[in-house]
C-alpha cells in the first residue's frame, strides 16, 4: 500500500502485542532470578564447583542456566533452536548435538567472538549460572583474557588478542535479527514515500558516506561501537570512508575500514562535502556510534493539554517502526528533500533518542537545528565554519536556511547514539567547566544574531530560533552600546511608501536575500570582535573622516552607520570594505530608505581601509 492511502494513526493491537512481550520479558527474568535463588539456598549441586557433564537435579529445562537462557531469548515459552540463538557459532564449530547436558547455547554473543566458537551458560555446583565459550573442538573455557589475571582463555587458544572485528559476523546477525535487512529496506520506502517522492530514490552509488572518527579505534568498547556502524553498512552493501585523525589511522585500518586522515571535527566535516561535490555525489556524514536507525511511522498526536508523557508514550507504542540500514535513511531524506517545492538542501533527524518527543510535533521542521550526528546535504556551497570545535552544525544549519531557505528535519526518523561518555571526537574537547562550550556559543550568537539563546535546563547547551533572526538580544544590545552604538539595531529612516502588506513584506524579503548573502563573506576574526578592537578601529576611522574635511555630524553620523553594520553582520575588516559587501549595502532597502547614508559609511571605510593597509596616516 503506498504512503498516499495508508492510516497512520498508533495501532492499539500492536501496542498491546509489545506489551506482552515486555511482560514476558520480565516474567521470565523474575523467574530465572527467583529460581537460581532457590537453587543456591538448597545448595545447588551440593559442590563448589559441577562439571559440564553433570545433569541438573530436576532436569535441564527446571535449572537457573536454562531459564537465564530462556530469559536473554525474550522471555517466549520455549527457546528457539540452538542453531537460532544469538550465541551459536556462524560456522563450523563443535556439533551442536554433541554439547555437553550441562551446558546450552545462549541468547546472547559477546562482540569479539570469533565465527566459529558458541556463547554458552551452564549451571553452577553453588547453584547458579555462569557464562563461558565453546571452542570448536569441544573445549569449555571460562574466561576471554589473554592479559588478565587468568592464564587460560579464549584469547589464549586462538593465541591473539580479539576485537569486535574477530566478531564482526557475529554483530552483522545480531542487527539483521533486530529487523535490519535490504527487504526491509525496500518495504520501508515503498510504504513510507509517495509514488512521486519515490522518483527520486537514488541508489547507493550516487551517495558518499563519510564517518568521522578519532581516538575509536583503540579501545574495546569503541571498537564495539564502529563494527555496529560498519555492519549497517555491510547490511545496506555499501562501504563508507571513515575520515580519522592521522594518530589513529593505522588502527582504524587494521579494522579493515576504509579510513584516510581527515584532520580535526570541522576540517574532516568539510571534507566529506568537498569529496562528494568532486565526485557529484550526494554527502551523508555519520557518526561513529550509532547503535539503530528507526523510523516511527506515525500522524502527529494532539497532545494539547496533557500535564505527562501519558499519551505520548502510548502513542510511540502502537507506532509502526521501521529499524533501517543508513543507506535507506538518507534515500528516504533525499527523496522528501527534492519533492519538496522549498528545494532544501539538509535533511537531518530528531536530536534526540526519545521518541516520545516527537508524538506532538509536526513530521518535517524547515527552520530547525539539523544534528550532525546523520545528514544529508544535497549539492550546497555551504561548508562548516572551521574556527568552531563544537557546535558546529548548529552553525552549519543556519548557513543553509539563510543560503536556502530551509532545511528538512525529519522528525520521526530517531537514531540511538552514545554522547558526553564515549571517548575520542568531540568528547575530548569539552572541558569539565564549559568553557569551550560558551566559546563556541559566544561565535554563534555574535554570527546569527537573535537566533540562540542559552538552554536554562541543560548548561551549556543552547536553543535555535531561526524566526528572530536580526532580533538582539540584551547582551547583544550592550556589546553594541560599549562599542559606541547609541541604536540596538538598524531601523528604516523614512517610512516605506508601499501601502499594502504584500510591499512591505517583499521589501523584508529583498533586506533578508541580501542579509543572507552578506553572512557568506568572510566572518570577522575573533580579537576583531571583542569590545576593545572594534572601537579603537571606529575612533581612528571618525579621525579620518575629519581630517578629511568632513563636518562632525556627518563624521560621527558614518561613524554610527558603520558601527551598526558590523554589529549586525561581523564580517572582517577586509570583507567590509570590499567591492562586494559595498554592492550588497547599496542595494539593500534599509540603505535606500536611509537616503544612502549606510552605503556612503562603506564607501568612506573603503577608503579609510585601504589607506591603513598601505600603512598611510
Amino acid at each position: 500500500m503506498g504512503a498516499e492511502k495508508r492510516k497512520r494513526a498508533p495501532s492499539a493491537c500492536l501496542a498491546r502485542v509489545r506489551a506482552s512481550r515486555k511482560r514476558a520479558r520480565l516474567a521470565a527474568k523474575g523467574k530465572q532470578a527467583s529460581t537460581e535463588a532457590k537453587h543456591r539456598e538448597l545448595g545447588g549441586y551440593g559442590k563448589s564447583c559441577s562439571s559440564i557433564n553433570d545433569a541438573p537435579v530436576g532436569g535441564m529445562k527446571k535449572s537457573p542456566a536454562y531459564l537465564k537462557v530462556l530469559a536473554r531469548c525474550g522471555g517466549k515459552s520455549r527457546l528457539p533452536e540452538a542453531k537460532n540463538r544469538a550465541g551459536a557459532p556462524l560456522k563450523g564449530g563443535y556439533p551442536l548435538s554433541k554439547y555437553p547436558v550441562n551446558v546450552l547455547v545462549d541468547g546472547q554473543r559477546a562482540a569479539w567472538l570469533p565465527d566459529d566458537w558458541a556463547q554458552v551458560i551452564k549451571n553452577t555446583g553453588p547453584g547458579g549460572v555462569y557464562i563461558g565459550f565453546m571452542s570448536p573442538g569441544g573445549k569449555f573455557v571460562y574466561h576471554k583474557n589473554l592479559h588478565g589475571k587468568w592464564t587460560y582463555g579464549v584469547e589464549v587458544m586462538v593465541g591473539r588478542s580479539l576485537t569486535a572485528l574477530d566478531g564482526i559476523n557475529g554483530i552483522v546477525r545480531s542487527v539483521a535479527a533486530s529487523g535490519v535487512s535490504v527487504k526491509n529496506d525496500k518495504a520501508f520506502l515503498q510504504q513510507c514515500l509517495t509514488s512521486t517522492e519515490r522518483r527520486h530514490v537514488l541508489p547507493a552509488h550516487k551517495f558518499h558516506f563519510g564517518v568521522v572518527s578519532a581516538r575509536r579505534a583503540n579501545e574495546e568498547r569503541g571498537i564495539h561501537d564502529l563494527m555496529i556502524v560498519d555492519a549497517h553498512f555491510r547490511i545496506a552493501g555499501i562501504r563508507a570512508t571513515w575520515y580519522v585523525d592521522a594518530e589513529s589511522l593505522p588502527d582504524y585500518l587494521k579494522l579493515g575500514l576504509d579510513a584516510v586522515v581527515g584532520g580535526k571535527l570541522t576540517p574532516a566535516r568539510n571534507t566529506i562535502l568537498k569529496t562528494a561535490a568532486k565526485k557529484g555525489q550526494v554527502a551523508v556524514e555519520v557518526s561513529d556510534d550509532i547503535g539503530k536507525w528507526l523510523y516511527y511511522d506515525v500522524s502527529k498526536q494532539d497532545l494539547r493539554g496533557q500535564k505527562d508523557f501519558a499519551k505520548a508514550n502510548k502513542a510511540v507504542a502502537g507506532a509502526r517502526t521501521h529499524a533501517i540500514t543508513p543507506l535507506a535513511a538518507a534515500q528516504f531524506m533525499l527523496a522528501k528533500m527534492r519533492s519538496s517545492p522549498l528545494k532544501p538542501k539538509l535533511a537531518g533527524v530528531l536530536p534526540t533518542g526519545n521518541a516520545t518527543m516527537t508524538m506532538g510535533s509536526d513530521e518535517y521542521s524547515t527552520q530547525h537545528f539539523i544534528l550532525g550526528d546523520f545528514f544529508v546535504a544535497d549539492m550546497s556551497p555551504c561548508r562548516f565554519d572551521e574556527s568552531l570545535t563544537l557546535k558546529e552544525d548548529y552553525d552549519f544549519s543556519c548557513s543553509h536556511v539563510a543560503k536556502h531557505g530551509s532545511v528538512l528535519r525529519c522528525n520521526r526518523m530517531v537514531l540511538t547514539v552514545r554522547h558526553y561518555a564515549n571517548q575520542g571526537g568531540a568528547v575530548d574537547i569539552r572541558d569539565s567547566a564549559g568553557k569551550n562550550e560558551r566559546k563556541n556559543i559566544a561565535i554563534l550568537q555574535r554570527k546569527w544574531p537573535g537566533v540562540f539563546k542559552m538552554n536554562k535546563k541543560r548548561p551549556s547547551e543552547v536553543l535555535m530560533k531561526w524566526s528572530n533572526y536580526g532580533k538582539r538580544s540584551k547582551e547583544t544590545q550592550a556589546l553594541a552600546l560599549k562599542a559606541g552604538v547609541k541604536k540596538p539595531f538598524l531601523k528604516l529612516a523614512v517610512k516605506p511608501k508601499a501601502s499594502t502588506m504584500k510591499d512591505l513584506q517583499k521589501l523584508k524579503d529583498q533586506q533578508d536575500e541580501i542579509e543572507a548573502q552578506i553572512s557568506l563573506l568572510p566572518e570577522a576574526a575573533h580579537d576583531d570582535k571583542t569590545q576593545k578592537s572594534f572601537p579603537l578601529l571606529m575612533d581612528r576611522f571618525q579621525k579620518y573622516l575629519l581630517r578629511r574635511g568632513l563636518k562632525e555630524t556627518s563624521a560621527k553620523g558614518y561613524h554610527n552607520c558603520l558601527s551598526l553594520l558590523f554589529m549586525r553582520d561581523f564580517r572582517s575588516y577586509e570583507a567590509s570594505a570590499g567591492e562586494e559587501y559595498k554592492a550588497l549595502i547599496k542595494a539593500s532597502p534599509q540603505n535606500k530608505n536611509a537616503h544612502g547614508q549606510f552605503h556612503a559609511a562603506v564607501s568612506h571605510f573603503r577608503s579609510f581601509y585601504q589607506v591603513c593597509k598601505c600603512g598611510q596616516k
